[in-house]
């Protein structure tokens, strides 16, 4: 398929197969794609092949990028203008990928543990090293408890802990600066939807915004010292930034968003992403793309304008989908209209087009 606009609508019945496009193009992003599939169950039903293959051609400005992606023997493999790369974290030096999706509603009221996963892909597009510091801290966790339970070598210990000390400290400073470039998007842009607050907190932190960050990364490691017996007790790290709890409430009412009308959430959702959309815009050098799956059958008619409005203001690739023709109107034939029938896509023209 070859799209000759930066918003590209799929539309049909439910089970057409439009969200598998949208998929198709989430599998570009360094992670398990928006239905976070295993990848067996990507594999088409029915067939004898057990694998697949995508390909996308990325342009910006006269450049072009040729990405690709497929799982011999189920396991990934990515390769950027025909040459593999070592890692799928590759391709977001070429695009950075948003969704929107149904699974996303509960958002503010699901596990603390699937908010500071949305968060952080979120930080994960303004600062390219803060999925690797994730991942960092969670080994040399990981590495600490081995040592606690089998080697009890203290001299190690306090080497990792100070290790885990350095990673905590750039998480929560890669997130501060963040929600910082939220609150300045949300006060240079206008928007009809509601803008929520933000803030982090717990242990890590309060012992970053009372201490100098030599003192910090004492503290941090002191504390994690003290909590060896308590740790090694309950088998985890009870202090780190995998504890870290973002808190999302309403500006003017101060309620919590899980306390918020499901309206108002979805509201702080689409605000959110549209934010960050901005502000991958203005740094990054990869070409920001949304993906937003059966969101306009969710707003009136007049959010929906307000949408489609604003994702022209900020003019990214976005590729949305919905069950009528009829929800893109607002686009006013700006958009790209293709009809999905049991998983074929056909060009639509409309009558006002």
């Amino acid at each position: 398929m070859s799209f000759s606009s930066k918003f590209v609508v799929f539309f049909g019945q439910n089970g057409a197969g439009k969200t598998n496009i949208l998929e198709a193009i989430s599998l570009f992003a360094s992670d398990r794609g928006l239905r976070k599939a295993p990848i067996s169950d990507l594999n088409t039903i029915n067939t004898q092949s057990g694998s697949w293959n995508l390909e996308l051609v990325v342009k910006k400005g006269e450049y072009r990028s040729f990405l690709s992606t497929h799982a011999p023997l189920g396991r990934r493999i990515a390769k950027i203008d025909n040459s593999v790369v070592n890692s799928l974290s590759k391709f977001e030096d070429e695009i950075w990928l948003l969704w929107v999706i149904p699974a996303m509603d509960n958002i503010f009221i699901d596990a603390m543990s699937e908010r500071r996963s949305f968060f952080d892909h979120l930080v994960s597009g303004y600062e390219k090293r803060h999925k690797h510091s994730l991942k960092k801290l969670n080994l040399l966790q990981k590495e600490r408890l081995h040592i606690i339970f089998n080697r009890k070598d203290e001299n190690w210990l306090d080497a990792v802990e100070k290790k885990i000390a350095e990673e905590n400290i750039e998480l929560t400073k890669n997130r501060l600066n963040f929600i910082s470039l939220l609150e300045d998007t949300f006060d240079n842009y206008p928007s009809k939807f509601l803008r929520p607050k933000i803030k982090i907190s717990g242990t890590i932190e309060q012992i970053y915004e009372n201490n100098s960050e030599e003192n910090a990364l004492l503290e941090i490691a002191l504390a994690l010292k003290k909590s060896r017996y308590e740790d090694a007790e309950k088998q985890t790290t009870s202090i780190g930034a995998q504890k870290t709890f973002w808190e999302v409430y309403h500006e003017k009412s101060g309620f919590e968003a899980a306390n918020c009308s499901t309206g108002e959430q979805k509201a702080f959702l689409i605000s959110l992403v549209l934010a960050a959309l901005r502000i991958y815009k203005d740094m990054r050098t990869g070409v920001p793309i949304l993906l937003l799956d059966d969101l306009m059958v969710h707003l009136d008619k007049t959010r929906r304008q307000d949408l489609i409005d604003e994702l022209i203001s900020i003019d990214a690739q976005t590729f949305l989908t919905g069950t009528d023709a009829e929800l893109f109107a607002g686009f006013s034939g700006a958009a790209q209209m293709y009809h999905v029938n049991n998983s074929i896509c056909e060009l639509y023209f409309s009558n006002k087009t």
